[in-house]
């Protein structure tokens, strides 16, 4: 015999094979995903991975050659950093899809993010009656 709770259970199991596939996929892109950024000037060009890390570094011109060893420093510094915010973008356009949507992935990405207020609001959703779960949580109360 087929109940509401069984019913919903089954729904449940359903959702966790779709959120396991869909990790997978996530887990697979971020292994294959590389971002290449090259400077304005076109004196350097930067490759990271799906993590924002550095695989890959090439010099297009000889300009770099009469650049002053500050502003070559700088311009690796920008232009890696634009891969690298790329690079996280990209994840966590990915991974805003396998998450609850209020969470802030790319600020999680980025820096410090207020875990308190986040997970406040995570437990308040997990804490709220699925639909259709009361009516069928209240039946049960009444039978005992």
């Amino acid at each position: 015999m087929s109940t509401p709770l069984h019913n919903k259970i089954e729904q449940m199991y359903a959702e966790i094979q779709q959120q396991k596939v869909a990790i997978s996929d996530f887990e697979r892109h971020i292994a294959e995903a590389q971002t290449t950024v090259t400077a304005k000037n076109r004196a350097v060009s930067v490759t990271v991975d799906g993590r924002g890390e550095l695989v890959d570094m090439k010099f297009p011109t000889n300009s770099y050659r009469t650049m002053a060893p500050a502003e070559f420093a700088q311009l690796l510094v920008e232009t890696v950093g634009t891969a690298r915010d790329q690079a996280r973008n990209s994840a966590a356009a990915l991974l805003q899809n396998l998450l609850p949507g209020r969470l802030p992935i790319a600020d999680m990405l980025r820096g410090p993010v207020n875990f308190d207020s986040m997970m406040a609001d995570v437990m308040k959703d997990l804490n709220e009656p699925l639909p259709g779960m009361a009516d069928t949580a209240n039946a049960e109360e009444r039978k005992l």
